[in-house]
This record gives structure tokens, sequence and C-alpha cells, in this order.
């Protein structure tokens, strides 16, 4: 099977830090006290901010934050396996300029620091459909709505449990809370894409 799995708060725990940064800048340049929103999940959504303000946080410390964030458990272990046993893995995001200045090379630093394993890396376009339909895409590993939304119309999705994702349902969504149930789930899916 082609995979594509995601990387922020699906590979990664990114949203911690990202709130942290958040917080910070709502504090020292926006200053508007303003409050955070819970279910917020990136920094266009997670406070009220103009799109200036947003796009400025986002020049400023997006890249940064990427970089710092944490592999989550089992995470390398289960992409490890899933390559072994001869799926491809697409790691798919919708890191792109302006908002990085090097989507690619930042994407391609983290991941061969943290000795992810890939074979083909999908950055630089907002939207992940095309993407996906492009690489012939199987299954998505994703956390996002928006793209949770939109793939679930075409195709299985992955969708690791989030409080700002439990609004989505359908035939195509299977949740997991973590990468321990990703190995029965692709199994799975994989027996129904050879029938």
């Amino acid at each position: 099977m082609n995979i594509g799995i995601d990387i922020d708060n699906t590979i990664t725990n990114t949203l911690p830090i990202l709130k942290k940064y958040c917080r910070r800048y709502n504090d020292t340049v926006v200053k508007r006290n303003l409050q955070m929103h819970e279910n917020g999940f990136a920094s266009y959504n997670l406070y009220d901010w103009t799109p200036d303000e947003n796009m400025d946080f986002c020049l400023r410390y997006l890249e940064e934050i990427v970089l710092q964030a944490r592999i989550k458990e089992h995470a390398k272990e289960e992409i490890n396996k899933l390559k072994n046993q001869g799926h491809k893995i697409y790691i798919i995001s919708s890191r792109a300029t302006p908002m990085f200045k090097t989507p690619y090379e930042t994407t391609e630093k983290f991941l061969r620091e943290h000795e992810i394993v890939y074979d083909k890396l999908l950055v630089g376009r907002v939207e992940k459909k095309s993407s996906c339909i492009e690489n012939g895409l199987d299954v998505l590993m994703e956390d996002e709505p928006q793209y949770i939304n939109e793939m679930a119309q075409f195709m299985p999705v992955i969708v690791f449990d989030y409080i700002y994702n439990r609004q989505c349902s359908g035939n195509n969504i299977i949740r997991v809370s973590d990468w321990n149930e990703i190995d029965s789930c692709i199994k799975m899916l994989d027996r129904d894409y050879k029938e």
C-alpha cells in the first residue's frame, strides 16, 4: 500500500510547543489580552489574531517550532515496521511558503535527524488532496479536521484522536489514540485493499 503520513501532531507532538510560542507571542507582541482557544490546533486558530499577526508569527517562529517538536512514542518504530513490510511511505505535510521559508529543507532535516524512514516527502502545498491523488495514496494518517473530512470522501483516513477533530466522522474514518494501534489498522486495510 501507499501510505501517506502527516507530520505535525501525527508523527510528532507539535501542539504543546506551538501553544507555548503562541502564548508568548500573544503576550509580548499582540498585547490585546486575547484568550487562547483550547480547541485550536494551529497558529491561525489558537488566538483571534489578524491574518497579518498570524503571518508575522509564522515567519518568526514556525520553522523553529517544528524543529523542536518531539516524535510521538512508537512512531519511528511503527513507520519502520510498515516500510519493512513493503509499504511505500509518503510523508505529507501542508508546510509551504510563505509560512515556511524552506519547507522541504526544514522537514527533510528534521526527518533525517530523527531517522524517520520514507520513500517520498510531499511538502510545499497547503492543500493535500492533489498530492494524495497524484501519488496514488491508499490511506492517509492525519489529525487536522479539514484534511480528514476532505480525504475521507475518497480514501480511508486513520485519525489521531484529539478534541479538535472529534466532530469528524464517516465510513472512511478510523480513529486511533496512539501509534500502537497503527499495525492492526494497516493490516485490516491491507486485507481490504488486496480483495
